[in-house]
């Protein structure tokens, strides 16, 4: 095993140890306040650093999350100089990030507002491993717009391809065909690195990671078009992304079939996924998180490949920030913690 594949396992384990603790979620879940919160992170836990500089007394909401995003970005920064360079799956966290920097922007676009929270809150140190330039999204009027900004990136074909199969009408874009047609890129472009830089268990391993991210995707779209938009199976079919990891494409079928959101809690809770999902499931987004954070907490644990020790790290962090990101806004709600508590991702 190289050198640097020890070293990067190491470290994400380390991190992985300081990252919160049940105990400390409890104490979060208590905090009446989003300056509360800030002195807790900043006194109790590994985010001290992230805040040293902050003043609990006035920090506010955007300015919190902005220094978690960073945080978490700091982290992959400080793991990849151990990486062999553009080799692997080690640069997806920045494919993730440009992902949803446009998706952002087209949300702008759609609901007209002037700029985007998810763009304000990432830290400006993100430019040098991003492939556009980021503020050059804030406050574009049209697709038009974005094409220019990202046409010499590897997002251009694909979004020049979604642009003209469907055209802008005033501020009407079909938001779910842009982000079908990205994440596809996405899923497709990881298993590829994965499928060149992988053999046996590692291969198997990072595949999983990468297609159960998909399935648990498509999971939550079929059950949101059954809800709340009684989508016809044509109409589900057309919005999943075309990959599955634990189901079968039969099984998917029946799925897509169900007649309505009560039928398919209850078809999917005879699949593999029914030890988590169950006809009495009320928040699919939570069910589907939890299996996915335990998938993850398991390869962190046991798994020898650095590639996937990386990214399981990865995911994880991702979770704990949107974590901490729920409770603050349930905290700025009022709402108490035994229903904030429902909302967060755990084993």
């Amino acid at each position: 095993m190289p050198q640097y594949a020890n070293a990067i396992m190491t470290k994400c384990r380390a991190i992985y140890g300081n990252m919160l603790s049940p105990a400390q979620y409890d104490e979060l879940l208590r905090k009446q306040s989003v300056q509360e919160i800030a002195a807790f992170l900043k006194e109790k836990t590994s985010y001290a650093p992230a805040l040293a500089g902050v003043q609990e007394s006035t920090v506010h909401r955007g300015q919190l999350e902005s220094l978690l995003h960073k945080d978490a970005f700091y982290h992959y920064v400080r793991l990849i100089r151990y990486a062999p360079k553009n080799e692997g799956i080690y640069n997806y966290v920045v494919m993730d990030i440009e992902i949803e920097l446009i998706l952002a922007c087209l949300r702008d676009i759609i609901s007209a507002r002037p700029d985007d929270e998810y763009i304000a809150s990432l830290p400006t140190f993100i430019q040098p491993y991003i492939s556009f330039h980021v503020l050059d999204l804030v406050g574009v009027k049209n697709v038009g717009q974005v094409m220019k900004i990202i046409e010499n990136t590897e997002f251009g074909p694909v979004f020049r391809k979604c642009m003209e199969a469907h055209p802008q009408v005033e501020n009407q874009v079909d938001y779910t065909a842009y982000e079908l047609a990205l994440r596809t890129y996405y899923f497709e472009t990881l298993l590829g690195q994965v499928c060149r830089s992988a053999r046996g268990t590692a291969r198997k391993e990072l595949t999983e990671l990468v297609t159960i991210r998909a399935e648990l995707m498509n999971i939550n779209m079929m059950y949101r078009l059954k809800a709340y938009f009684h989508a016809s199976p044509d109409q589900v079919r057309a919005m999943l992304l075309p990959f599955t990891c634990r189901l079968s494409r039969r099984t998917l079928d029946e799925l897509i079939a169900a007649r309505d959101a009560q039928e398919f809690l209850q078809r999917l809770s005879r699949t593999i996924y029914g030890k988590v999902i169950t006809p009495d499931t009320t928040y699919i987004e939570g069910a589907t998180g939890n299996i996915r954070y335990r998938l993850d907490l398991k390869r962190l644990r046991f798994s020898t490949d650095p590639q996937v020790v990386f990214t399981a790290l990865m995911l994880l962090r991702t979770m704990e920030v949107e974590n901490i990101i729920r409770i603050i806004e349930g905290v700025r709600y009022h709402l108490p913690p035994e229903k904030i508590e429902k909302l967060l991702y755990s084993a």
